[in-house]
């Protein structure tokens, strides 16, 4: 009996090669490491913003819905494969950008751990820094959006009135723009407003192209005079700007959309 075992460890001994208990060696430092990290640096949870587009969040399920955006809410927790929770959304400032897309402001509590030498955050072993991409799964959404804050304050809004022109549209568009018509976010808040519209007869002439031949219209065109409040933010050089980040800035067009009709306007003049 006791040769049979003595073959069987000859046997072994003579199967391990060096280079074997190299790897091996290797992944046992490895997984020191990882668990180390895992269980001795201490995790906080910080405060950040990113920027989420209706381009960038995937649905889980059979049936996705219309507005991917709209499925982010307050409340939706991300856990990591351990079955923690890692991220909380505290609150989704969904807004149009144009056609059927959408932006999403998301503000969310992050759970991540320090390095000290390099004086950063770290989630899932990856920098968390202003202008780095994140992913999170809240749910059977997985959300892929740029940081734009950490553990900044509450952003200060700042409301605007400002004067824009359109030129050159057909009466019954000119005729759409009513006073009270609003712009708002998934939480019903007014990012802008028209308090006042102005007709007046266009002076310009449309050109039509027909069978290679050139005409000027003679029909009736508007320009459009409206103005307009809305609510905007400070970059960090100063300007103000729109929710989309448009500057607010003379001759500057801007976009506006309302429940009821799209527009691209140009900025004669900033009222306050």
């Amino acid at each position: 009996m006791q040769s049979i075992i003595h073959k069987i460890k000859k046997f072994k001994f003579k199967k391990v090669h060096y280079f074997d208990l190299v790897v091996i060696l290797i992944i046992l430092v490895i997984l020191s490491i990882f668990l180390y990290n895992r269980f001795t640096k201490k995790s906080v949870w910080i405060d950040a913003r990113i920027l989420v587009s209706d381009g960038e969040l995937w649905w889980g399920g059979d049936e996705p819905p219309y507005w991917f955006l709209d499925d982010l809410k307050s409340g939706m927790v991300a856990t990591n494969s351990f079955g923690e929770e890692v991220a909380e959304v505290v609150n989704a400032e969904i807004f149009s950008i144009g056609d059927i897309y959408k932006n999403a402001y998301v503000d969310i509590k992050l759970k991540v751990s320090y390095d000290k030498n390099r004086q950063i955050y770290l989630y899932n072993f990856q920098p968390i820094q202003k202008g780095k991409p994140i992913d999170l799964t809240f749910g059977s959404n997985n959300v892929s959006g740029l940081i734009m804050s950490l553990n900044s304050e509450p952003e200060d809004r700042f409301e605007k009135k400002i004067k824009v022109k359109m030129q050159h549209l057909e009466g019954w568009l000119a005729d759409s723009y009513k006073v009270g018509m609003e712009m708002k976010d998934s939480n019903g808040r007014s990012l802008a407003r028209i308090d006042s519209v102005d007709l007046e007869n266009s002076r310009l002439s449309k050109v039509i192209f027909l069978d290679d031949e050139l005409y000027y219209d003679k029909g009736q065109f508007k320009d459009v005079i409206l103005e307009i409040s809305l609510v905007t933010f400070k970059d960090i050089e100063g300007y103000y700007r729109f929710i989309d980040g448009a500057p607010i800035k003379i001759g500057n067009e801007i976009w506006f959309h309302f429940p009821e009709i799209v527009y691209k306007a140009k900025i004669m003049e900033i009222i306050e």
